[in-house]
Order: C-alpha cells, then sequence, then structure tokens
C-alpha cells in the first residue's frame, strides 16, 4: 500500500543526477516532509545516510518505498541499474532527464548517443498522465521524449527565448529559464522569479551554467 500512496520522482541524464536529486530532496525537506532519496553515494532517509554505496538500482529504491516513515521519494536512477534490473517503480509522478552526452558508451550494448537516449527516455515514459516529465528543452534528444511521454510536459532551458519554452508557455505549459540573472517558473502568461542564481550556492555565485539547469530542473520536479 506504502509504495502506490508515496509521491515519488526518478532523475536521471548523463550529468547532474546527484546534485539534482539532492536539491530536490532537500526543497521538500523544508516542507517538513520526511525525503527518502538515493544517490551515488547512498540511500538517506531524513537526514540519515541508512546505506552507503553507490544506491541508485532498484533495490534501493524499494527500500525507501517500502520504509513507513517515508513521505516523498527522490530516486537518482543510473543507466547502469536500468539496464542489469529495469526500474523500481512502474510508475512515477515525475520523471526528469536532464541531458544526454555521449559519456558511457559501449557498455551494455547501448553504443550510440541514441541508444542512450532511448533507455534515458524510460523514466519519463513511467511519468503517471497525471503527474509530470520535466525535460531539458536545450538538449535536442531530451526535449524529443516529449512525444513518447503520457504525462504533461515542463522543460527547463537556459535561453529565456527558446522557441520550444516559448510556445509551451503560450499554450498553458509549464517552465522554468533561466532569465535576467533569476531562475524563473513560467506559465502562460505568468512569470514566477524564484531567487537570483548568484543567491544559490551550487551556482558558485551564478558562474556554473550546469549547476543552474540542475536547479531549474529541481524546482520544476519540487
Amino acid at each position: 500500500q506504502a509504495l502506490r500512496t508515496v509521491p515519488w520522482i526518478g532523475v536521471t541524464g548523463t550529468n547532474g543526477k546527484t546534485t539534482t536529486t539532492r536539491l530536490t530532496a532537500h526543497i521538500f525537506k523544508q516542507t517538513g516532509q520526511i525525503v527518502g532519496y538515493t544517490t551515488t553515494d547512498g540511500i538517506y532517509i531524513g537526514d540519515n545516510l541508512v546505506e552507503p554505496g553507490d544506491t541508485t538500482g532498484p533495490q534501493s529504491a524499494q527500500l525507501i518505498l517500502q520504509d513507513p516513515a517515508v513521505e516523498v521519494a527522490v530516486l537518482e536512477t543510473a543507466r547502469g541499474g536500468i539496464l542489469r534490473s529495469g526500474l523500481a517503480f512502474q510508475k512515477c509522478d515525475v520523471g526528469v532527464v536532464l541531458n544526454v552526452a555521449a559519456d558511457h558508451l559501449g557498455l551494455g550494448d547501448i553504443n550510440t548517443i541514441e541508444d542512450m537516449a532511448h533507455l534515458k527516455s524510460v523514466v519519463v515514459e513511467t511519468a503517471r498522465p497525471s503527474g509530470y516529465a520535466v525535460l531539458n528543452a536545450d538538449d535536442p534528444l531530451v526535449s524529443a521524449m516529449a512525444q513518447r511521454v503520457k504525462a504533461q510536459i515542463a522543460y527547463f532551458s537556459m535561453d529565456p527565448h527558446n522557441e520550444l519554452v516559448r510556445s509551451h508557455t503560450q499554450q498553458g505549459g509549464l517552465a522554468a529559464i533561466y532569465e535576467n540573472g533569476y531562475l524563473s517558473i513560467l506559465k502562460g502568461d505568468w512569470l514566477l522569479r524564484i531567487e537570483q542564481a548568484e543567491k544559490v550556492p551550487l551556482t558558485m555565485g551564478g558562474l556554473a551554467p550546469f549547476q543552474i539547469a540542475n536547479a531549474l530542473a529541481a524546482s520544476l520536479a519540487a
């Protein structure tokens, strides 16, 4: 029963998974909820490291999803775990794909970047129709996943003029962008500025664009 009632978020991508998972968990912690999350350095429940090690496979996720204390689950989902034993969840509420890069090709019959994109897309393809797929609008291999998703789409982009984001938000869709130094959420004709990027510590004073992108993804996921 617990497996079905806890909202959970799956995070994948070539780079930034652990950061985005931790950041999403951190945002939820501010609401007073107990967050279970898995990363490449361990399984955490609340502020406690319950099992150190690379815990991005399905077994680790099951441990979190079966813990009665956990109110929100945020699961880093690595390609190795998906290839070895599939996903820990049949349906997630929010699936996040950060990017697809040519790292780790040639492992487990994943030989092309298109193969890698197809593998990563599994995470967002399992997002419920009532949930969301959070996709990087600046990465064509990631934004193309929208065609295979049943969930609602939310895009993030470092470019406030990104055409895909513009048409998506004009049709009432949700997005997060980096504009005028701010991390901002867009929908329809309204814009909500969350914070200046330079005030978000992991962006190194706004000088690390990839970390700003991770923060946009985490904000949307939460």
